[in-house]
């Protein structure tokens, strides 16, 4: 067993010693190793038995949820057992539920990793055990992996800001950036895009950036906190880096009387496209969750096939508005 030690996003077992516990430390029995979280099994008659784990950040999260959604439609109709675990938003969580599909013997694993750095000692510990690892979602610091499979991050805040400054015009103005999980590779990569729009437009200024964790109810205090710092007419946008975060956002913006504040989210999640389609929301990056899970397991099974298989193999990140809106569907 992995000991619980302080902070799980502090996390920083080395990857030796990490090793070295799942190696001696795991034959005192099963039920030692095996995490209580919720799973997902799926079995179809007469299918090939490859087996493939996989472990999200969370089920509670409808990100996640459409996520686990793709993964169980595209295993079943491919034939592939899979073993999908309940993260529970913890670092130490993950590494258990890798730790014990390791044990399971699965034949691939499937990982969207809460944190980038925190996950690196599971993702060394299959690279030990010979299971190849795919990303989903969100990128590893390190291990070897098969391939990643998601939104090219980057690629989506540089989509973000391109529709930011389009919006403000040449006056510019004060932004309000709703962050997502610290740490977490979607965080950092898509405040990087937006980061290298605004180099190129110093008319735009972010007033205050927070971390809300992806999460509705702490975007939606942390805005309540920000409207007591800014009276109306001081901000001009709020870019918020998933509508979990954008829609809150628009509503406590409007109740405090912020009226014409732009608001770009991402995802393009049911909630999302309402608040376009209703004039609260301007814009958001579309990502959809059920098709990234099902990309990653037609990815394990080119794997298991023996294909040759690019280092990314990213999904599509439309900018969708009141433009276009009913060209889309949400993502979930």
């Amino acid at each position: 067993m992995i000991p619980t030690i302080a902070k799980a996003q502090k996390f920083s077992l080395p990857a030796y010693l990490f090793l070295a516990l799942l190696v001696s430390g795991c034959g005192g029995g099963g039920s030692e190793t095996s995490p209580p979280a919720p799973q997902s099994n799926t079995t179809p008659a007469g299918a090939a038995k490859k087996r493939i784990g996989a472990v999200l950040p969370m089920f509670s999260h409808p990100f996640f949820v459409a996520q686990k959604k793709g993964l169980e439609e595209k295993a079943a109709e491919l034939g592939f057992e899979i073993d999908i675990r309940d993260g529970q938003d913890d670092d130490l969580k993950q590494i258990s539920q890798v730790e014990f599909l390791i044990q399971k013997g699965v034949d691939l694993l499937i990982l969207c990793p809460r944190d980038s750095e925190a996950l690196v000692p599971a993702v060394e510990a299959a690279n030990k055990a010979k299971i190849p690892v795919i990303t989903l979602n969100r990128r590893v610091a390190g291990g070897e992996v098969v391939c990643y499979v998601g939104a090219d991050d980057r690629a989506g805040g540089v989509a973000q800001g391109e529709a930011l400054a389009k919006s403000l015009g040449a006056k510019g103005g004060k932004v309000i950036y709703l962050q997502g999980t610290q740490g977490s590779s979607p965080q950092r990569s898509r405040k990087e895009g937006l980061d290298e729009v605004l180099k190129k437009h110093p008319e735009i200024v972010i007033a205050d950036s927070r971390f809300a964790d992806f999460q509705e109810d702490k975007a939606k205090s942390m805005m309540t906190d920000l409207a007591q710092r800014f009276q109306p007419g001081q901000i001009q946008a709020i870019v918020a880096q998933a509508d979990e975060m954008a829609v809150p956002a628009a509503e406590v913006a409007s109740e405090k009387g912020w009226k014409g504040v732009i608001v770009i989210g991402f995802n393009g999640n049911r909630d999302g496209f309402e608040a376009i389609k209703a004039g609260k929301m301007s814009a958001t990056v579309l990502q959809d969750a059920a098709v990234q899970g099902r990309k990653s397991v037609e990815a394990a099974h080119d794997h298991f096939s023996g294909k040759s298989l690019g280092k990314d193999i990213y999904t599509e990140l439309p900018v969708v508005d009141s433009s276009n809106i009913d060209k889309y569907q949400p993502a979930y």
